[in-house]
C-alpha cells in the first residue's frame, strides 16, 4: 500500500508534505511565426509582457535577446485554461527603437515590463560570453517607451545607457561593482528579469549570486529616479530552497508583478560553460577567474553550471517569504525558461504565459501557457 501511494504522489507531482505541483506548460502556437519567421529572432525570445484589454483579451509585447527586436501579439482566452495567439506587427528590429539609434546602437533586449502606461526594456548590462570575450556589443541599456493606449507605441522613447548605468551601480550598489566588467563565466553582472510595481523597477539577476548557497539577487530602484540619475537602490537577497535544500547555482530568469504586491519569479541555471569560447576567450577567463577558481570568497569566481531545474516561485517582498510553486516538466523541461507574464487571475489561481529561448519553431512554439495555484 505504501508503494502505491508513493507512486500516486510522484505521478501527480504533489507529496504528502505539500510539495508544489510539477508544472507542465502547454504550447501556445501563434497564427504566424514570431518575428515574421526569422529564426535569428524567433528562436531567441527573451521576454514577454501582457496587458489586459478586457476580461479575456491581452495585448502582449515580446523581445528577443542578442537583438533589438520588439513585436506586438495578442493572446485571448477561448475557454477554460485555453488561449489563442495572434501575431501582430514587428515594432522594432535591426536598429531598434528611436532612442537607440546611432553609430553604436544597443543590441541586447533581455527583458520587458510595463506599468500600463509605458514599456520598460532592459539589456543584460553584461559582457560578451561566447566567441570573443571582451569585444562586447553594447548591452548596457534601459529603455522607457510610452504607450498610446494598450496596443500602440507613441513617439516618446527614453534610454539610459552604459555611462549612466555604470555610475548607478557604482553609486547605489557598491556590492555589485566588482562584477561590472567581469564576463558571465566569472560571475559577471547579467540581468534577465524585469518587473515594475508602484513606480519601482525590479531587476532580476542571473548573475552574480551566492551560487553555493542558492542566493539570487534582485535590484529595486525608482523608475523615475534611474531615468533622472538619482542613484538610490536596494539589493534583495533571496534564498531559493526546496524542502530545505539550497538550489545551488540558481539564476533569476524572469519576473512578473502581481496586483497584491507579490511577484512571480522564473529561475534556471545561473552559470555558463566555456565550450563556445575562442582560445583567446578561454585564456582571458582563466586569468580573470584564477584567483578564486573554486571559491566564493572573492569578488570573482568560476560561475560553473549546476543542474538546476527550471522553476516558478512566489515572492512576497513585504515579509521576505519565498515559495516554490513547482518545476517545469514535459516538453519544455530542458529549454531555457526566459520570461513569465500574467494572463488572468481568479482568486488563488493564475493563468500565465511563459517564454522559452532556443526553441525551434518548426518543432514547438517558444510560448506556452499554464495555470498555477498559489495556495
Amino acid at each position: 500500500m505504501l508503494r502505491f501511494w508513493t507512486f500516486v504522489f510522484a505521478f501527480t507531482g504533489l507529496s504528502a508534505f505539500g510539495q508544489a505541483f510539477a508544472l507542465e506548460p502547454q504550447p501556445l502556437q501563434c497564427s504566424d511565426e514570431l518575428f515574421e519567421g526569422k529564426s535569428k529572432y524567433n528562436e531567441e525570445i527573451s521576454g514577454i509582457k501582457c496587458l489586459a484589454t478586457s476580461g479575456t483579451d491581452n495585448v502582449c509585447y515580446i523581445v528577443a535577446d542578442e537583438k533589438k527586436a520588439l513585436q506586438q501579439i495578442s493572446i485571448n482566452r477561448t475557454g477554460h485554461q485555453s488561449y489563442q495567439c495572434q501575431s501582430g506587427p514587428v515594432l522594432a528590429k535591426k536598429r531598434g527603437l528611436a532612442c537607440l539609434k546611432g553609430k553604436k546602437p544597443e543590441r541586447d533586449f533581455e527583458a520587458i515590463a510595463a506599468d500600463g502606461r509605458q514599456l520598460f526594456i532592459t539589456g543584460s548590462w553584461g559582457n560578451q560570453r561566447k566567441k570573443h570575450v571582451g569585444r562586447s556589443s553594447e548591452r548596457w541599456v534601459l529603455v522607457r517607451q510610452k504607450l498610446s493606449g494598450a496596443d500602440r507605441l507613441r513617439g516618446d522613447c527614453q534610454a539610459v545607457k552604459r555611462k549612466d548605468l555604470q555610475s548607478f551601480i557604482k553609486g547605489a550598489l557598491p556590492a555589485l561593482r566588482p562584477f561590472m566588467d567581469a564576463p558571465l563565466q566569472c560571475g559577471g553582472l547579467n540581468i534577465e528579469g524585469l518587473a515594475v510595481q508602484k513606480g519601482k523597477l525590479f531587476l532580476g539577476l542571473r548573475s552574480p549570486g551566492i551560487i553555493h548557497d542558492g542566493i539570487g539577487l534582485i535590484i529595486e530602484t525608482s523608475a523615475d529616479g534611474i531615468f533622472s540619475n538619482k542613484r538610490q537602490a536596494r539589493l534583495h537577497r533571496l534564498a531559493f530552497a526546496v524542502n530545505g535544500v539550497a538550489q545551488k547555482g540558481i539564476g533569476i530568469r524572469g519576473l512578473e508583478s502581481l496586483a497584491d504586491g507579490r511577484f512571480l519569479i522564473a529561475t534556471g541555471a545561473g552559470g555558463v560553460t566555456m565550450k563556445n569560447l575562442s582560445t583567446k576567450g578561454e585564456n582571458r577567463i582563466a586569468t580573470q577567474c584564477a584567483a578564486e577558481r573554486n571559491s566564493q570568497a572573492g569578488p570573482l569566481y568560476r560561475n560553473k553550471v549546476f543542474n538546476v531545474p527550471r522553476a516558478l516561485w512566489l515572492w512576497t517582498p513585504a515579509s521576505g517569504g519565498l515559495k516554490h510553486l513547482g518545476d517545469i516538466t514535459g516538453p519544455y523541461q530542458h529549454h531555457k525558461l526566459e520570461s513569465i507574464s500574467l494572463l488572468a487571475a481568479d482568486k488563488n489561481k493564475l493563468d500565465v504565459v511563459l517564454a522559452f529561448d532556443g526553441v525551434d519553431n518548426a518543432e514547438r512554439s517558444p510560448l506556452a501557457t499554464i495555470s498555477i495555484r498559489l495556495d
